[in-house]
């Protein structure tokens, strides 16, 4: 195929390795004791309002002492390696709801929260829901998840409790790949900028086509930055249900994608602790999650708060790495976490 006109190798701080990651510490930040009492304070002030969650905004949610660890973070996200750590979040102190409050007025300060669902979500539970019977979406289950991006700007997990065993939490630079792709396999690396239609589950509770009309590119351009847009299981439920003819370079780039987002040298494995609350640019950084097994005790299993927000300072994505090509918001539709 031919590569004239496709971005060459991507020079950036959003490019790294396994372990240069690994090697640094500076997307590690941490809260301090002054912290956690001006997080009460707020809280309670807060609640005493009887504010909703959803019309919670950083004025509302004042924390002096964490605007530099905040902002900070912020530039890891836009300007850095695309993801930040933070640690020491008083999980142990607060039942669900408060923690979810905190997660919001904590997100404020980065940006929008948007819905992660066709329900509305504003926080979501990632747990194992095996005791309903409902574990058809990947994060509802203790299902292995592929490296993916979720379709919004940036995607916080806040762990307030692990897993019995695995679970284990998989980080891969976006354009990393892109790079090793290019430097391996430039025949391929046109099929990403193309595309592939998505086929989404929740479509029909949207009141949308099951497969979008228009192929979403892997890689695209914004701005001066070339940034992704990869989730397997949509593309793969386009490939195997509506048969759609791919050439062979198409479904060849296809698995030669989600094999290298795997490879050792790339991808980072960590394991949340509670307290943690990790922030990625879904941009730059793809992640997934390894099987785990869980406890029968439903107070007990693995449960991460998930947070989606929107940059609005950051350039907006071409139309074409959306799901809606006529500029609305990026999708009410949940991710694979």
């Amino acid at each position: 195929m031919e590569t004239t006109g496709l971005p060459g190798p991507v020079a950036a701080p959003w490019v790294w390795s396994s372990q240069e990651i690994l090697d640094r510490d500076d997307w590690i930040v941490e809260f301090d004791e002054t912290s956690r009492r001006e997080l009460d304070a707020t809280l309670g002030a807060v609640k005493r309002r009887g504010l909703a969650l959803e019309q919670i905004t950083s004025a509302d949610f004042p924390l002096p002492s964490l605007a530099e660890v905040l902002a900070h973070a912020k530039r890891l996200l836009g300007d850095g390696p695309g993801l930040a750590l933070i640690r020491g979040l008083p999980v142990d102190r607060y039942a669900r709801d408060d923690m979810a409050l905190i997660l919001w007025g904590l997100g404020s300060h980065l940006g929008e929260g948007m819905p992660q669902s066709y329900r509305g979500d504003m926080i979501g539970d990632v747990m194992d829901m095996s005791h309903t019977g409902d574990i058809r979406r990947s994060y509802r289950s203790p299902r292995a998840l592929d490296l993916h991006c979720d379709p919004v700007d940036v995607v916080g997990l806040l762990c307030l409790r692990r897993a019995k065993e695995g679970g284990t939490s998989l980080l891969t630079s976006s354009l990393a790949v892109h790079n090793a792709i290019l430097a391996e396999r430039p025949d391929l690396l046109p099929a990403l900028y193309r595309g592939y239609h998505y086929r989404h589950s929740e479509a029909a509770s949207l009141g949308e086509p099951a497969t979008t009309p228009h192929r979403i590119p892997v890689f695209g351009t914004c701005g001066d930055r070339v940034v992704c847009n990869f989730n397997a299981s949509p593309i793969g439920r386009s490939l195997a249900e509506d048969g759609r003819k791919e050439d062979p370079a198409a479904l060849e780039a296809f698995e030669v994608f989600k094999a290298t987002t795997r490879r050792d040298d790339l991808m980072v494995r960590t394991m949340l602790e509670p307290g943690d609350l990790q922030l990625l640019n879904n941009r730059a950084v793809l992640h997934g999650r390894t099987l785990f097994g869980d406890h029968n005790d439903i107070t007990r299993k693995r449960l991460m708060l998930r947070l989606w927000l929107r940059i609005r300072d950051w350039p907006t994505l071409p139309d074409t790495m959306m799901l809606h090509k006529d500029g609305r918001a990026r999708p009410r539709v949940g991710a694979a976490e």
